[in-house]
């Protein structure tokens, strides 16, 4: 059954079986989400996602306190916005990570809820109570909240957030690395990497942050090559590194990670455009050598 057409039945349900088909439609997205991620057809993958994002709000509307279904649309509303708006039209992209990570919050659980405005101290005691049962929704929070936050690094305002939001992936670090992707690690690639010195940037932690993201997915998560080029790469001007890792992207086969042909595609999508705007990034007298991969 479609999330359309579990929308339908909701129409006609009290209150129980409502309940019932809402899980019903969460369950059904995230059992969708493997067969997606298998879509080398970034334009089919993009309606799949467009199409089911709107749906997931009315749904959850029914439901708001449903933490299963916040969740779902907070990695929903973010994973779109990286994937399909951000390189087009920023701003936008800045209003789904806001919206996703509403969602996320809503979705933690009672005995370790907090909100954007939570103080320092405060966020710590909370984390400490954290298991890896939580890693998931800590994780979209500390995205969505972490891609605005790049997204707006002129604004003291935001910023003075980051400390907590790197606070919530430390934990995450803490209790697993691994989750999506290994994504924790290629937060902090690109929170030590894309920032300048000045402002707290550290481009050779981001760097130990990348390799270890590419040695936990074998190297075969592209997004991961993507993002050390764009922002180490860029940051330390070595525009051997930056060719190579792009040129890397390209070249590969899609067939070679079948189960992440959505992500790599996007990566290659990336890449090239990244390529063709190189001199953007880059002095004309650039002679730094090749870095290590």
């Amino acid at each position: 059954m479609s999330l359309l057409l579990l929308l339908v039945a909701l129409c006609g349900w009290q209150c129980s079986p409502r309940r019932l088909i809402l899980n019903q439609a969460s369950g059904i997205f995230e059992s969708a989400l493997p067969t997606i991620y298998q879509e080398d057809d970034l334009a089919l993958a993009e309606q799949f996602f467009s199409a089911n994002l709107k749906t997931i709000e009315i749904v959850l509307a029914k439901d708001p306190t449903n933490r299963k279904l916040n969740l779902l649309a907070g990695q929903a509303f973010g994973a779109y916005a990286m994937a399909f708006i951000e390189d087009q039209d920023p701003e936008r992209a800045q209003r789904f990570y806001q919206r996703g990570l509403k969602y996320a919050l809503a979705g933690l659980p009672v005995n370790i809820t907090f909100g954007e405005n939570v103080k320092p101290a405060e966020l710590e005691e909370i984390l400490k109570q954290c298991r890896k049962a939580d890693v998931p929704v800590l994780f979209w929070i500390g995205y969505n909240w972490g891609s605005f936050i790049l997204h707006n690094l002129d604004s003291p305002k935001t910023i003075a957030n980051l400390a907590k939001v790197e606070m919530i992936m430390h934990r995450i670090l803490e209790l697993d690395e691994t989750y999506n992707f290994g994504g924790v690690h290629l937060f902090y690639g690109n929170y030590y990497a894309a920032r300048p010195p000045l402002l707290g940037g550290n481009p050779e932690k981001g760097r130990e942050h990348y390799l270890r993201n590419m040695e936990l997915n074998r190297n075969q998560f592209l997004l991961t090559n993507f993002y050390y080029a764009r922002y180490y790469a860029v940051q330390v001007q070595d525009r051997a590194l930056f060719d190579k890792l792009l040129t890397g992207i390209v070249d590969f086969d899609l067939e070679q990670a079948p189960d992440l042909r959505l992500f790599n595609a996007l990566a290659q999508q990336k890449a090239r455009r990244l390529l063709a705007e190189a001199e953007i990034y880059f002095s004309d007298d650039n002679t730094n050598a090749e870095g290590e991969e």
